[in-house]
């Protein structure tokens, strides 16, 4: 019985250690534990194994082969030093068949004081208050920052003597911040090189300073975005190295696409269109000097055109555009089809912008049920109009500081062109700055028609609900109605939000919003009534702009609500 006991014995044995063999190369799944700090999903990058996203269902899990782990624990360690933890120690265990990352932070290393030598006021740019815990990271990027702030207020080079101090056995950081700029500098000598088909007079006139004034990178980067606005430029290169004393001669080097033609496809969804495609082509420099003309198509659930387009630069930041095209468009109540025509000049003083427009507008209504609110026929419109904006929003998907605010007016005067004698002005202001909790955003609009002879289409009108509106209501469906249960729209209205955007982690944020909205038959609206929605939303964060989603309620009748899609904040 002895050996038959030994041999049983050794057969557990060997299966014991060929399962643990087999346990230890199979790699498996990794949780952390005790990172109270920072979020796993930086944990899981600093490892090389990124987290798949809520929606990756179909992914697996982060894993790691058992006998790699200890090797990857000091890369954890180092990454909590760069972030203020000097005396973290992470640690591994497989339980349940996974692998566990105990993280013991232990107490941070906290800034005991900064001081700063800097001719200019730099407070705003030092992430850093006494008593905060110190991060090397934002350290690193603060100098960064204080040599942009410098660039951009004149100052072309700087001698940067910034230091963090730190004593790691009392867990304290002093920081210094010693900054010598030279004398501010000016743009020197302006050279263009551009290809035959481009006027270099017309890239000058797209540059935002001269030879002579005071230097700016802010400047430089203005005059890239105005001149990549033109679609037929592939690359611009603006040289500001060749610095000379405090005088900054600029090299300019344009290049243009080889190949012009240049043809566009898209699908996408929204709440307040559903499903809409697009196509377009366009020639992005027609007989050169970045003219452009296209045609291009969209159709949604709720709308549809076709539309011929040409626009050209002209000097000292001015463009003429026209357009021309047919559109219908699916409104409750009444179906509405139209042939346009808009000329335009444009004019940029950064960050102020200016239109003025003549429209062409011959308008049909058909399919109505209702001919006292949305009368069948055509009417024909010639309205001048003439706009006014400026954004001075830090980024236009993702706007965390800044405002904008764009004015619009539009009219005409019945007479043989024209079908009708009214106003109609339009204007929206938003505001965004950072709050410790996150983002605190406004947003007003506000409008008002008024018809003094003849109609104006019923499209004219203001429609309120939906994600740019009020977000209990779904798309241009709040307000009064009429015995079809179709909103007839309004002849003036005010709308009001506020936002508060804050952090989830490091790929999503939580949304709280309020809208309120008035509305008026006549130029005035009815503050005596008021329709308030309130609710959250939740935002994913991509390289295009957040991925959104709100949901709100009537704060009156939680009843009434609506979901709401869309990409990009809204405002």
């Amino acid at each position: 019985m002895v050996p038959k006991t030994g041999w049983l014995v050794k057969r557990i044995v060997a299966c014991i250690l060929f399962s643990l063999q087999l346990l230890l190369a199979t790699p498996l799944p990794v949780e952390f534990v005790g990172n109270e700090s920072i979020e796993s999903s930086l944990l899981y990058e600093v490892l090389g194994i990124p987290k798949p996203l809520f929606f990756e269902f179909w992914k697996e899990k982060p894993r790691i082969e058992p006998d790699n782990v200890n090797a990857l624990l000091p890369a954890l360690e180092n990454y909590y030093r760069s972030r203020g933890f000097y005396h973290t120690r992470a640690t591994s265990k497989i339980d349940n068949e996974k692998i566990l990352i105990v993280i013991k932070e232990n107490d941070p290393v906290r800034v005991a004081d900064v001081s700063t030598i800097s001719l200019l006021d730099i407070e705003k740019l030092i992430p850093f208050q006494k008593g905060e815990r110190f991060d090397a990271e934002l350290f690193v990027k603060s100098k960064e920052n204080i040599r942009r702030y410098y660039k951009d207020n004149h100052y072309c080079h700087i001698d940067l003597n910034a230091k963090a101090f730190v004593d790691i056995e009392n867990n304290t950081a002093y920081i210094v911040y010693d900054i010598q700029p030279n004398q501010p500098c000016v743009f020197g000598e302006i050279t263009i090189k551009t290809p035959e088909s481009i006027d270099p007079r017309i890239i000058r006139s797209l540059l935002m300073f001269r030879e002579g004034e005071p230097y700016s990178a802010e400047l430089i980067r203005r005059s890239y975005r105005d001149i990549y606005a033109n679609e037929g430029i592939e690359r611009v290169v603006i040289d500001d190295t060749s610095i000379k004393g405090n005088v900054v001669p600029i090299h300019i080097t344009v290049s243009v696409y080889e190949k012009p033609v240049h043809f566009t496809a898209g699908a996408g969804y929204s709440s307040d269109e559903g499903i809409n495609l697009q196509a377009g082509v366009k020639h992005r420099n027609f007989l050169g000097n970045l003219k452009t003309v296209g045609i291009d198509g969209r159709y949604s659930q709720i709308k549809e055109f076709v539309r011929l387009t040409a626009e050209m630069p002209l000097t000292h930041h001015n463009r003429l555009g026209a357009e021309a095209g047919v559109k219908k468009e699916i409104f409750d109540g009444y179906d509405e089809y139209s042939v346009l025509a808009i000329f335009n000049l444009k004019h940029l003083r950064h960050p102020h912008y200016f239109q003025e427009s003549i429209i062409f507008d011959r308008t049909e209504t058909k399919n109505s049920k209702d001919p006292v609110n949305f009368p069948n026929g055509k009417l024909l419109l010639v309205s001048p109009k003439i706009g006014w904006e400026v954004d001075k929003r830090d980024s236009f998907l993702d706007p965390t500081k800044g405002y904008r605010i764009k004015i619009d007016a539009m009219g005409s005067i019945k007479s043989s062109l024209s079908d009708a004698s009214y106003y109609k002005v339009y204007g929206s202001a938003s505001y965004h700055r950072e709050v410790p909790w996150g983002i605190a955003s406004f947003r007003g609009k506000l409008g008002s028609i008024k018809t003094f002879e003849g109609r104006i289409p019923p499209s004219y009108r203001f429609y309120a609900g939906g994600m740019n509106s009020n977000r209990a209501y779904n798309y241009r469906r709040l307000g009064p109605k009429n015995r079809h249960n179709d909103p007839i729209g309004a002849y003036s209205i005010v709308e009001c939000t506020v936002e508060m955007r804050m952090p989830l982690n490091d790929n999503f944020r939580w949304v709280l919003f309020s809208d309120v909205t008035f509305m008026g038959q006549d130029e005035f609206p009815d503050f005596g009534k008021s329709y308030i929605a309130v609710g959250p939303g939740i935002r994913y964060l991509t390289p295009m702009g957040p991925i959104a989603f709100d949901v709100g309620f009537d704060i009156n009748d939680f009843s009434e609500f609506a979901f709401h899609f869309h990409i990009g904040e809204l405002f």
